[in-house]
């Protein structure tokens, strides 16, 4: 019990080390590049450092594998200079003996990343977007997807216009049920048009089989003077494209709304493949971390004893950025639907982990 309290204290030493010092690094990076981009809109530089600050997170959040990775290797190669892992296994521990406490930790930290630290970032990454369209400027078209369907809102020379779908198809071409309210620039609703279908074109859209009702003070009573319609054309300039990033962003959801975003895009007809597949990738998080601690791990143990330092690091390195590449490479094809989510986000994990644990036993003598 002893030891293994003394491991894990080591090892949480070591990673939280390593955190401070790629977070330090993330954070100057992102300060110089926001300096770079928002300077000539009139940011200072107190409003650098807050735009930095609120999208550090999900780029450390992105690191957080090769973090653990690096800390594996820092907590080994110093055990292996001490000979605490030569006094292990003269004791009859072995090295997969000495490496639970290790790889529990890495769990522990993968499940609180999943659970606390992503949700921050989430909540601090849509905060960073509303305070970079400040110094951009707002889009001229507000598209969002939730539960009640597609909410648009376009700015017009005579005030906006508000646009709900209940779903989509054909890859966003076609919306169905949708409701209209035109907005004067006094913000009073001037017309409300309600159609079964609307199909998007490059400079209007097409609505059919609805009904238009002209609204204001000086209508007494709408119903009366309300036509219906067969076609009916509005000049709407959102196009097919911008209603498909209407969704959020994967990266914007914690792991709690991610299930609810994704009922939500396909009752709205839109494809949520890449929302399934960061679903996944948070689940697997965990088993990601412990795969990463055991590949940075697995090449210092016995080689660190024999001086083979730089040879033991670079082969470690090496494995571990390649596990890292092949994750975001599944991750990429599971987005694009080359390949089921739930393979996208296990299969890179669990082969690494395997992997490392094959060498680690052909390794070692326990």
């Amino acid at each position: 019990m002893t030891l293994a309290i003394y491991l894990g204290r080591r090892y949480l030493r070591d990673f939280f080390r390593v955190f401070m010092i790629v977070a330090l690094l993330i954070f100057l990076v992102e300060l110089l590049e926001t300096i770079r981009r928002f300077s000539s809109s009139g940011a200072t530089f107190e409003n650098s450092v807050v735009l930095a600050l609120t999208h550090a997170p999900v780029i450390l959040s992105q690191a957080l594998p090769i973090i653990i990775m690096l800390s594996s290797l820092t907590f080994c190669l110093s055990m292996a200079r001490s000979n605490e892992f030569v006094v292990a296994r003269s004791a009859g521990i072995s090295a997969m003996h000495s490496l639970r406490v290790p790889v529990g930790v890495a769990i522990l930290l993968g499940i609180l990343a999943v659970v606390a630290f992503d949700p921050l970032a989430a909540k601090l990454e849509l905060q960073y977007q509303i305070l970079k369209q400040r110094y951009t400027g707002g889009p001229a078209e507000t598209i969002t997807v939730t539960e009640n369907g597609v909410w648009m809102r376009q700015k017009t020379q005579y005030g906006h216009v508000v646009v709900n779908a209940k779903s989509a198809s054909e890859a966003g071409a076609l919306l169905h049920s949708v409701s209209v309210l035109e907005f004067d620039t006094a913000g009073r609703v001037s017309q409300r048009i309600e159609a079964r279908t609307a199909y998007i074109q490059k400079t209007e859209w097409l609505l059919a089989d609805g009904k238009i009702w002209q609204l204001g003070r000086s209508v007494d009573n709408p119903e009366l003077r309300a036509k219906p319609f067969t076609l009916h054309r509005i000049p709407l300039t959102i196009s097919q494209a911008q209603i498909l990033q209407g969704y959020p962003a994967p990266q914007s959801l914690n792991v709690w709304e991610l299930p609810a975003a994704i009922v939500a895009m396909e009752r709205a007809g839109f494809s949520s493949v890449a929302h399934k597949v960061h679903l996944q990738m948070q689940v697997v998080r965990p088993l990601l971390f412990a795969a990463m601690l055991l590949v940075g791990a697995v090449f210092t143990l016995k080689n660190a004893r024999l001086g083979n330092l730089g040879i033991s690091v670079l082969f470690a390195l090496l494995l571990g950025f390649s596990m890292y590449f092949l994750q975001n490479l599944a991750f990429t094809l599971g987005q694009a639907g080359e390949i089921p989510a739930v393979m996208a986000a296990w299969i890179p994990p669990l082969s690494a982990l395997l992997l490392a644990i094959g060498i680690l036993l052909h390794l070692e003598d326990g």
